[in-house]
């Protein structure tokens, strides 16, 4: 706990707010905390279908939106959390000063100040997560070099299924071939639990499962055919046409979509129109310009997260690593003088 033996005695000497820095509430709230949290791990799973269908990732605003009795646990979770970072902050500082002022300057006494700094910052990351996170759109990405929206493009160079031994699907990696601002080329694998992040951490693309996307689409001039793939160009009878853009079937019923760079003959200079699967386009000529299907490929559906917790859960993990390892030099030293610090 935060707060050493000689702190707890802190009530006894007649301090009126040792009680708040006491060994005894810390362990108190630590319990109502791992109580609080099974109830709702219960509640949340019985509810998942009614008032609890809204709650995903770390987001607390939809515990409130709106407020709903079954959710009781977690606005009694809120003040219980608040009161044992409290506990922790002045337990550990007084902690932290009293070694000070009695000479402690070695690196392994403060290993727990290092800990339970890491357990505050770590409830930081929580509240700054799930007040301030959003989700954002879905992005598709296949072979064809696609935007992200921040400068960046990207594209699927290999994509590989892990299966269960019945054939369903346990694991997807995707190899991305990555193009920065400054066209500088990665290539990392996006996977579930493994998102492509930027900002520490604090914008991510999460995987949401294989998808097939549209690659190319296949065009019709009287007797010509070609086909054109994404962001390319093919002639038909010397009408170059350039693939802009290209969409499946929105729903059954409804045709594929593609808007097309047209440039020649018959066309004066050049000009972008919309083709529909089915709904040919005349031209000046008198020529017709159709859509004749889309062809998918494999690629992937990916999901925007903005995460702003997720740097001060960085910094919580190395303060941890950095307190575990202050503490195990000070196991190291035991039973053996320390140097420079003469038994």
């Amino acid at each position: 706990m935060p707060s050493d033996v000689r702190l707890a005695s802190a009530a006894s000497q007649g301090a009126p707010w040792a009680w708040l820095w006491s060994q005894g509430l810390g362990i108190l709230c630590g319990q109502a905390t791992v109580l609080l949290l099974a109830v709702g791990s219960v509640v949340l799973a019985i509810t998942r279908e009614g008032a609890s269908a809204r709650i995903a990732m770390d987001d607390f605003r939809a515990f409130f939106e709106p407020p709903s009795p079954v959710h009781a646990w977690f606005y009694l979770l809120v003040p219980v959390l608040a009161l044992y970072a409290l506990n922790t902050l002045l337990a550990t500082w007084r902690n932290a000063v009293h070694k000070w002022r009695n000479g402690l300057r070695s690196p392994q006494s403060y290993a727990a100040v290092a800990i339970h700094a890491s357990f505050l910052v770590g409830l930081i990351a929580h509240g700054v997560g799930g007040l301030f996170g959003t989700e954002g759109g879905g992005l598709s990405l296949g072979p064809a070099w696609q935007e992200l929206g921040d400068g960046r493009r990207a594209r699927v160079k290999a994509l590989d299924l892990g299966t269960q031994p019945d054939g369903s699907l346990e694991q997807v990696w995707a190899t991305l071939e990555l193009r920065g601002p400054d066209g500088a080329l990665s290539e990392p694998v996006v996977s579930y639990n493994g998102p492509l992040s930027t900002g520490l951490g604090s914008d991510l693309l999460l995987l949401v499962r294989p998808a097939s996307v549209p690659g190319a689409a296949r065009l019709a001039r009287g007797s010509a055919r070609c086909r054109a793939e994404f962001e390319g160009s093919c002639e038909l009878g010397g009408l170059e046409v350039r693939l802009l853009y290209i969409h499946p079937p929105g729903r059954p019923g409804m045709g594929s979509l593609a808007r097309v760079g047209l440039r020649g003959a018959p066309v004066a200079g050049s000009k972008d129109l919309w083709l529909t699967e089915g709904r040919p386009v005349r031209l000046a000529d008198g020529s017709v310009l159709a859509l004749e299907g889309v062809e998918e490929q494999p690629g992937i559906q990916l999901r925007r997260r903005h995460a702003p917790g997720n740097p001060w859960a960085l910094a919580a993990s190395i303060l941890l690593v950095l307190g575990l390892g202050m503490m195990w030099r000070r196991f190291l030293w035991a039973g053996q003088e320390e140097p420079g610090n003469p038994g």
